[in-house]
């Protein structure tokens, strides 16, 4: 009995040990990346996504190409309020 809850125990941490690296070595989708560039992501997510790109040349890549072609934060309203 004794082994077996050790045997359980020894395999929910071999889970959720496992969960964290593959999650790791996802690569980011493009909606990630585009709501990073914009800072529309939450801070725990933000953390994430930069841990993520400082290992990943591949979505690094990507988001240089979401730079290229998306604005950056604080973009969607305009520059000067006309009121005329």
């Amino acid at each position: 009995m004794k082994l077996l809850f050790v045997a359980a125990v020894a395999a929910a941490l071999i889970y959720y040990i496992g969960k964290e690296v593959f999650a790791a070595f996802r690569h980011l989708s493009e909606q990630e990346l585009i709501d990073f560039w914009k800072g529309q992501t939450p801070a725990a997510v933000r953390r994430r996504i930069s841990e993520h790109l400082a290992s990943c040349s591949s979505c690094r890549d990507r988001l240089d190409e979401v730079r290229r072609h998306h604005t950056g934060p604080g973009t969607n309203s305009p520059l000067i309020d006309r009121k005329y």
